[in-house]
């Protein structure tokens, strides 16, 4: 068990909040190091604990400070994660007098900026907003002490370098730089060259799946795909889903097959305003729905301990992807499935991520299932 003196006693109480009894691998490396302001590197697999292993130390040395200037910054790929990061930092910091904020394309700017004026000690961001208001003169992050880019690899995969650049040249007084992300890809290096040094690096099963989840693969042809999921809710019984498809037009369709059919069903892609993604979210987590239809904007950062499966309608472009998504069940300790559906043309593409994870490939058919079913008119294929 880490040492955890050095933490203050409101942030020791509200550790109860989150039910954090124990410390994850992550975590127990990455705390000290942070706490004594050490640049760091943590490479570590979705689901490890990375947002409390920068949260907690950050929040304990802003216990106290002036509200002004900010002097936390960090930085995220996307909204859904923004306020996921956002909700546990006030949790942790309840009854303190540590103030935070987001700041994300979608909010009204003039709010923004008069809450920045009003003083904030750490800001969540999204780079598109945060270089706006950079770039206009807006705000300035100037006398920030510490950036954290969480999700590095994600950010990088959106194209957000440009970003990234302005933003870390309007904190280049910093004393601290934390990067965090599930691997070190050529373009995460890109970063770690152009932005740090003297830096230490803690790593725990980056780009590796959990073993509490059971994988399992699935061949199924594309006119077959829809009927076979209905097939797996109830054959395994799944009280709560996240259903990932490639694209938003096949998550759309997907939707509107499973609302036809009355399952309790919601929608998490791209073209949906922060309002509709954020209730599509809130409905899942207060179990209003069972199933949440999504492309991979909901495979990073959604922490929903009941979901009990994962399904991909088709295998993932990218292995991270697939880790990041299976990521999404199995949370706090718990056991999780994950189920991925694949045609005879992508099943190269399949195996090319189990290689690359080092996973045996094995194929599941069920006998309960009539592969020779005929499909109703309105049934069409998916994808």
């Amino acid at each position: 068990m880490m040492n955890i003196d050095f933490l203050k006693p409101e942030l020791k109480k509200n550790l109860d909040l989150l039910n954090i009894k124990s410390f994850t691998p992550i975590q127990t490396e990455a705390i000290p190091l942070i706490n004594e302001g050490k640049n760091l590197i943590g490479l570590s697999e979705t689901g490890s604990g990375k947002t409390l292993a920068f949260l907690l130390p950050l929040l304990n040395n802003l216990i106290g400070t002036p509200k002004k200037p900010t002097k936390v910054l960090i930085i995220t790929p996307t909204k859904e994660l923004s306020h996921q990061i956002l909700k546990v930092a006030k949790t942790l910091a309840r009854d303190t007098n540590i103030l935070s904020a987001e700041i994300y394309g979608g909010q009204n700017a003039n709010e923004q900026l008069r809450d920045f004026n009003h003083g904030k000690h750490l800001y969540v961001a999204c780079p598109g907003r945060l270089k706006d208001h950079i770039e206009k003169e807006t705000m300035d992050f100037s006398e920030v002490e510490t950036v954290v880019l969480d999700e590095a690899d994600q950010l990088m995969d959106m194209g957000f370098f440009p970003h990234l650049e302005v933003i870390l040249e309007n904190t280049k007084n910093r004393k601290q730089t934390l990067l965090f992300s599930a691997t070190m890809n050529e373009d995460v290096k890109k970063v770690v060259e152009s932005f740090m040094s003297d830096y230490q690096q803690v790593e725990y099963k980056a780009n590796q799946t959990k073993e509490s989840i059971a994988e399992i693969f699935c061949p199924i042809n594309d006119e077959l795909k829809y009927p076979f999921v209905r097939f797996l809710l109830k054959h395994l019984k799944v009280s709560s889903a996240i259903i990932f498809t490639n694209t938003k037009e096949e998550a759309r369709t997907l939707f509107n097959y499973m609302s036809a059919d009355k399952y309790k069903v919601a929608l998490l892609e791209g073209d949906m305003t922060t309002h509709q993604r954020n209730k599509s979210i809130m409905n899942l987590k207060e179990k209003n729905i069972k199933f949440l239809i999504a492309t991979d904007i909901a495979s990073r950062g959604l922490d929903i301990p009941h979901v009990t499966h994962v399904i991909n309608l088709t295998p993932p472009l990218y292995t991270d992807a697939y880790v990041h998504r299976i990521g999404r069940t199995a949370r706090h300790d718990k056991n999780g499935m994950s189920v991925t559906l694949y045609n005879p043309e992508e099943i190269e593409k399949l195996k090319t991520h189990l290689e690359k994870l080092q996973k045996d490939f094995k194929f599941t058919k069920f006998k309960e299932f009539n592969y020779n079913l005929k499909i109703e008119k309105r049934h069409l294929q998916l994808i």
